[in-house]
């Protein structure tokens, strides 16, 4: 009404214009990094990484797991392992 719509209007597109900027930049950076690197050793960490991946979720499954368990058996299951039974 008083030229608010409009002022709302031009931060919305110089918000986006600097979005789409700021992804152009990344996308950059990313583009340069990938050919320092080397797609080797980009496949070689994408590999390690999926893999520590792998380990945190059965990490989990296992803490869910014993978080379930009866405590004194836990307990004796845990002295055992170190032999102190």
């Amino acid at each position: 009404m008083w030229g608010f719509k409009n002022s709302k209007e031009k931060e919305q597109k110089k918000a986006a214009k600097k979005t789409a900027d700021l992804r152009a930049q990344a996308m950059q950076n990313a583009r340069a990094a990938r050919e320092a690197i080397g797609e080797e050793t980009l496949e070689r960490i994408a590999a390690a990484m999926g893999k520590m991946q792998e380990q945190s979720a059965r990490m989990q499954e296992a803490r869910k797991q014993i978080g379930q368990a009866d405590k004194a058996r836990v307990a004796d299951e845990i002295k055992w392992m170190m032999g102190k039974s």
